[in-house]
This record gives structure tokens, C-alpha cells and sequence, in this order.
């Protein structure tokens, strides 16, 4: 079949369509499947929930989930008394610092490559990412360009973790929380 159109494909009880030539979408009685061939992803918009190449955005209702939502995350690990902790560090999720030979400073880095790392894409937009100081000295955080903390002052101790939430507020500025012990 060239062209356009469906194909009822008896043999593997599916049906086909096909759009310019190329089988675009294969239905089942059990699943609907994009073959392989089709590099540019997929766009469903209907009733607030739009899936394509830049990901899944629900703009009515909320997401809900009959069990966990898991997370793949990947631990970072910094030996040195001060870090930077960049958008990358963000992205992997966990961040272990071994802060040595006196009190260490975490530096966040800069708005614009946080938004454009992570990526942040709309205001009120939110990333978790988690902190373990496993040093033997307390750690502070400062800010960089378009970054401001929430709980200045907020330190994290000797063998202690935080929950860092971080906030896109506007196209050029993020704030981050830190949620410690």
C-alpha cells in the first residue's frame, strides 16, 4: 500500500495506517504502537494533556498515579571543601560533598544555565534534587547570577542531608529551598 490510508493486517490482528508511504501508527486490540521508522515523536493535544518531543504537559486536572512514581537518579560525588553544584548535578539528582579541612561553601550555579539545563520551561516550574554532606565540616550555600536562597543561613551539618527544591520564577531568576534536618 502506498500513500494514504488504513491496512487491516488479518495475519498479526492489527491495523495499519499509513501516511506518505510509511506506516505511521499500528493498533491492537491491546496497545497502539509508533513504529520505529518515525524519528519525530509523537503529538497528542486533547483536553489539557499534550505529549510530543519536548515531553508530557498536563494543563487541566493533575497527573495521578496507581502506584510509585519512580525516579532514575545518578550520585554525584565531590571530595573537595568547596563545590560548585551545576545544572548537570541538578539533573543527576544526588549529590554527595565530602567537605574536608574546614567549613565548605556549595555554590548553585546561575540562573540562565539551570533553566536551560534542568530544563526549567515555565514560571512556577519545580526540580528536586538531593544534598548529603558526608564531610566531617558544616557546608553553606551561596548563590550565583539570578539565584537567590529561600532560607539564607540554612546550613547543612556534619554527616547531614537536605531536600533542595528549586524554582524557576521567572525567565531569568530561580529560588532554591533547602529542606534540612
Amino acid at each position: 500500500m502506498s500513500g494514504f490510508g488504513f491496512r487491516r493486517d488479518i495475519a498479526n490482528s492489527r491495523l495499519d495506517i499509513e501516511v506518505a508511504g510509511s506506516d505511521v501508527l499500528r493498533a491492537t486490540t491491546t496497545a497502539l504502537t509508533i513504529p520505529a521508522a518515525v524519528t519525530s515523536g509523537l503529538t497528542v493535544v486533547a483536553g489539557g494533556l499534550t505529549i510530543d518531543a519536548d515531553g508530557v504537559t498536563v494543563t487541566a486536572g493533575g497527573i495521578y498515579a496507581a502506584g510509585r512514581i519512580g525516579e532514575t537518579l545518578t550520585v554525584v560525588d565531590d571530595n573537595s571543601q568547596n563545590m560548585t553544584l551545576a545544572a548537570a548535578d541538578i539533573v543527576a539528582g544526588i549529590n554527595v560533598h565530602t567537605s574536608a579541612t574546614g567549613p565548605g561553601t556549595v555554590t548553585v550555579d546561575t540562573a540562565a544555565n539551570i533553566i536551560a539545563g534542568v530544563p526549567l520551561t515555565t514560571n512556577g516550574q519545580c526540580i528536586v534534587s538531593y544534598y548529603i554532606n558526608d564531610g566531617d565540616q558544616t557546608v553553606t550555600f551561596a548563590v550565583a547570577a539570578g539565584t537567590t536562597i529561600a532560607d539564607t543561613g540554612n546550613t547543612v551539618l556534619i554527616n547531614e542531608s537536605a531536600v533542595l527544591l528549586w524554582r524557576r520564577v521567572s525567565g531569568s531568576a530561580v529560588v532554591l529551598y533547602i529542606v534540612s534536618s
